[in-house]
């Protein structure tokens, strides 16, 4: 692996360390919730009069902090397709919750449909770099409970480790037990958590009641969790670029703390989702070189406390196929390059409005290609090929050499599927663009996809049954 970029000096590091230590011991969290606050001042946390703020003291940050592990593992009901979230590994997952389908060939779009999650989820299952589908939010199911649906079609499908997105503590209850029933009970669920869920901070700095609950929950199955720190600059955070870092490590050093102090040892990562609102336009946008450099340095903020970060890196702000192109190019190096451990939003554009079947297929290839990039030259006594070199310098090709022979499927090389390299008279007889070819390998891949159920009969109907039991119970 390459060297890792670095935008941050250590005393910088520091400086943005201490400035948000500085905020939660003055500023605090809203913390609107009896039982998180008790576990914060069990930890020397301060409670306001009004009983709606929390403040955390630097040993009380720094008690909860150690608590966090730098290592924990995001399962698969195969475990071929076990993840182990650390720094250093690299992954990548689909993007969450978007409710128009669209097709980058026509740039036409409607909405979206179970049968679209379902043949995404295949997709997912025959490309090698997404690892982890996530749930959507298909537009032909109940809307009191399409997230418990959206769950269920996942585990229907698909024996990768999932991300699980819900609208309410009490739906994610339903989720939850449907995981455990498909790995064969609870226990079995927190020894191999199959899925990942979510608690939110509201920017700024506000934990609101049922977002501790779902965190409640998520600990109690052993699931980890992500807390997506979506600071808006010049909206929800302040403007300077520093200033949002500040903010943003608050929010992240707060969501540990109320992690830790009431699931211990849960597993969580530095899950930055950076904004910047347009002063001229008031649009939120999702891409511009400042918001790079933001995530690049909270993919170092990541390292300096130990633990695996998280970055929507694979979304594009746009739905323009020849600047989405660009946007994956750019943001997946910058991930890889900041050492990320999860980027996700893989099929996502416009911000995650939109999914798009193409754009899956075309992120599995860039992160193909740059990752081979990303991995160097093997260099041995023998890779340097003098012997090989002397041997053939007089017949001057290397086609038939026992070097070339022994690495050719040793060595891995980058073959592209849909980004080729024709001449201009091979490309005017069959003029097929890079959609095209995206389009063609998403109809392979979807007419080869076996036909197995991955789940036993007994256990799709009780999962059908939890379904009609939540419908009834929130419709």
């Amino acid at each position: 692996m390459l060297p890792i970029y670095k935008p941050l000096t250590d005393p910088q590091i520091m400086q943005i360390h201490e400035a948000a230590l500085a905020v939660l011991s003055r500023a605090g969290l809203a913390v609107d919730h009896p039982k998180a606050q008790k576990a914060l001042s069990d930890f020397g946390a301060t409670i306001s009069d009004d009983r709606k703020r929390v403040f955390l003291p630097a040993r009380t940050v720094e008690k909860l902090l150690q608590k966090a592990p730098k290592a924990f593992l995001c399962a698969a009901r195969n475990p071929e397709n076990d993840m182990t979230m650390k720094l250093g590994a690299s992954y990548a997952r689909q993007g969450g919750g978007p409710f128009s389908f669209y097709d980058m060939r026509t740039c036409q779009s409607r909405p979206l449909a179970v049968a679209d999650v379902v043949d995404s989820i295949k997709l997912i299952n025959g490309l090698p770099h997404i690892n982890a589908p996530s749930a959507m939010t298909p537009q032909d199911l109940e809307v009191a409970t399409y997230d418990i649906a959206a769950v269920k079609l996942i585990l229907e499908n698909t024996q990768k480790h999932f991300w699980a997105l819900t609208t309410a503590a009490s739906h994610l209850k339903c989720e939850l037990e449907m995981a455990a029933v498909t790995v064969g009970g609870k226990e079995n669920l927190k020894k191999r958590p199959i899925l990942s869920s979510i608690f939110c901070v509201i920017a700024p700095l506000r934990f609101p009641y049922d977002e501790i609950e779902r965190l409640i929950l998520c600990g109690e199955y052993g699931v980890n969790v992500m807390t997506p720190l979506t600071v808006l600059m010049g909206g929800s955070a302040p403007y300077t670029m520093a200033g949002c870092m500040t903010q943003m490590t608050a929010e992240f050093l707060g969501a540990v703390c109320l992690c830790q102090a009431l699931c211990p040892g849960l597993g969580q990562w530095y899950y930055t989702l950076f904004q910047y609102l347009d002063m001229k336009t008031g649009v939120s946008l999702t891409h511009s070189p400042e918001l790079m450099a933001l995530a690049a340095a909270g993919a170092q903020m990541s390292d300096f406390y130990g633990l695996p970060s998280l970055a929507n890196s694979l979304l594009s702000g746009d739905c323009q196929p020849h600047q989405v192109l660009f946007q994956y190019g750019i943001n997946i190096l910058t991930g890889l390059l900041t050492g990320v451990t999860f980027q996700v939003g893989a099929g996502s554009l416009e911000c995650g409005n939109l999914y798009s079947h193409q754009s899956l297929v075309i992120i599995d290839e860039i992160l193909d290609y740059l990752k081979a990039f990303m991995g160097g030259l093997n260099i041995t006594e023998e890779t340097l090929a003098v012997n090989d070199i002397i041997e053939q310098a007089e017949k001057g090709e290397y086609l038939s050499s026992k070097l070339t022979m022994k690495y050719l499927r040793k060595e891995r090389h980058h073959v592209p599927d849909i980004m080729n390299c024709p001449t201009l008279s091979s490309y005017l007889e069959n003029p097929t663009t890079i959609l095209d070819r995206a389009e063609a390998k998403i109809q392979n891949i979807l007419t080869r996809a076996p036909k197995e159920d991955v789940l036993q009969p007994e256990v799709r109907k009780e999962l059908d049954a939890m379904m009609e039991a939540a419908k009834k119970t929130f419709s």
